[in-house]
């Protein structure tokens, strides 16, 4: 018998944890950050905020300005809470993208700009307003 065995009882809790924290390991191991990607598989294209260039602290959220905005609700990510203080707030945009497949040009969403939203986006123009996606 070997000296492991002898040292730890294989018993139904002990397995049961072991296997638990074997899930664990391999769920930290799976992270979004160092994904591979196959050719064809969705990105998620994630949204985040919009403001002044001249002042990086004063930041909205990314869809303040009347950008195509997906129908219901749409996903979001947060970080820790240095990402909330910093005003992050990441958003599926539901905008489909496909890895390594080149897409015809086509309408993401069609947009109808009244004066009021012609006014915001003029207001964001004039202010060097910049965007923030991943």
């Amino acid at each position: 018998m070997s000296s492991f065995v002898r040292f730890i009882p294989l018993t139904w809790p002990f397995i049961i944890i072991f296997f638990f924290f074997l899930f664990l390991l391999s769920r930290a191991l799976a992270a979004e950050s160092d994904h591979k990607y196959q050719p064809g598989e969705s990105v998620v294209l994630w949204v985040n905020k919009v403001g002044p260039y001249n002042n990086p602290q004063e930041t909205y959220n990314y869809y303040s300005l009347p950008f195509c905005h997906p129908s219901g609700d749409s996903a979001h990510k947060w970080g820790g809470l240095g990402e909330v203080l910093g005003g992050n707030e990441l958003i599926d945009s539901r905008i489909e993208i496909k890895f390594l497949k080149n897409m015809d040009r086509t309408t993401i969403c069609p947009l109808h700009l009244d004066e009021a939203k012609v006014k915001l986006f003029k207001n964001a123009i004039q202010r060097s307003y910049w965007l923030n996606s991943l």
